[in-house]
């Protein structure tokens, strides 16, 4: 697999996180592979960053929920729903609920 480093200034968040030492070992032999393949070093952060964001844009269902969420149309506030009301009165019929 090739991995694709982001070439653009991207914003980042620091995140920390443990690995099992397995997975650690892993991690570092696909780095070394990289490496001797296309004679470039890639640091661990790096990579981990770049593999979770190639798995998440191949997850068609977390890519469709991200579609359909950027196309709805953002919620916005009615008089109705910003209307203070008395505690404990349902707001469609004005009756008093009964926990």
């Amino acid at each position: 697999m090739k991995i694709r480093v982001p070439r653009m200034a991207i914003k980042t968040i620091p995140v920390t996180c443990r690995l099992d030492a397995d997975l650690h070992a892993e991690v570092e032999a696909y780095a070394a592979a990289y490496e001797a393949q296309d004679g470039d070093a890639i640091a661990l952060p790096v990579l981990i960053t770049t593999i979770v964001r190639d798995s998440l844009q191949r997850d068609q269902d977390v890519m469709r929920q991200r579609r359909q969420a950027a196309a709805a149309p953002p919620a916005r506030a009615t008089p109705a729903s910003t209307a203070p009301r008395p505690q404990g009165q349902d707001r469609h019929d004005g009756v008093c609920s009964t926990p």
